[in-house]
This record gives structure tokens, C-alpha cells and sequence, in this order.
């Protein structure tokens, strides 16, 4: 006797594995999209057009004696302001050029190191060559310090 041809079952739910693989793929697009599309800039923030970059990042969490500072658009300087203390300008290192103003805290300066704890840092910035106008413009950001 010859052993009798089992008919073919049919899944009971054929669509299943495609269903899976379209939500799978969706997903996916949803997670590169959100990504690609997510602000990474510092705090949500961009900055003005005569600023490149700031030292630290607003928000960033610092040693006790690291430098803080902006770098400028080239055709400006500044001065920066410390929780609303300006830094004296024997104090400040500029590189000209560069439009760089920093600080860093030391022995040799008026501040040691910074206090543990939040600070506000403030660039009042105005164009090369020229007088320190008597309202300069400015921009202001916050950074942690700690041990």
C-alpha cells in the first residue's frame, strides 16, 4: 500500500509574518527620522553669528579649574563677566587674531578655582579697533562646576 499524499495545510494566518515585517520596518523609519531630525545643539540653543563657540558648552559640567572663555567672530574682542563679576583684563588670555577670550582660575589669579556649584558666564563682545561702547552687546549662558 502506498503511503497517501498528506494535503498541504494552509497557515491559519498567512499575513501574520508580512503584518510583522511592514510594523518592523515602520518603526525603524520612525527611529532614523527622529533621530536625524533631533536638536543636539547645547541646551536647545544656537548661537548668535558673532559667536563660534563657547568654553564650557552652557550646561556642561566643568573641574574646579578648567578654562572658560568664547571664541568670537574674528572681527570682534570682549571681555567676560563671571556671575556678573567682571574678570580684570590682566587676567583675561586673548589670542587676538582668533578673537579668543579665556580664563582659567589659578594661583597667580584673583579666583583660585571656581566654586562648586552652578555659574553664570557672560561675553560682552564689540568690533576690534574700537572703543568699548557703554552697552556692548552680550550673550550669557550657564555651567556647573565640581570637584
Amino acid at each position: 500500500m502506498l503511503p497517501t499524499a498528506r494535503p498541504r495545510r494552509t497557515p491559519a494566518h498567512p499575513w501574520r509574518w508580512v503584518i510583522v515585517a511592514v510594523v518592523v520596518i515602520a518603526a525603524l523609519n520612525l527611529a532614523i527620522f527622529g533621530l536625524s531630525s533631533s536638536d543636539t545643539s547645547p541646551e536647545g540653543r544656537t548661537l548668535p553669528s558673532t559667536i563660534d563657540s563657547l568654553t564650557p558648552p552652557p550646561g556642561e559640567l566643568i573641574r574646579l579649574q578648567d578654562t572658560i572663555g568664547a571664541d568670537l567672530r574674528d572681527d570682534l574682542t570682549g571681555v567676560l563677566l563671571l556671575d556678573g563679576v567682571e574678570i580684570p583684563e590682566d587676567q583675561l588670555e586673548r589670542v587676538v587674531p582668533l578673537a579668543s577670550v579665556t580664563f582659567r582660575p589659578g594661583p597667580d589669579q584673583d579666583l583660585e578655582r571656581f566654586e562648586a556649584g552652578e555659574h553664570t558666564l557672560t561675553v560682552l563682545y564689540w568690533e576690534q579697533g574700537k572703543p568699548r561702547p557703554a552697552n556692548p552687546d552680550s550673550y550669557s549662558w550657564s555651567f556647573r562646576a565640581g570637584a
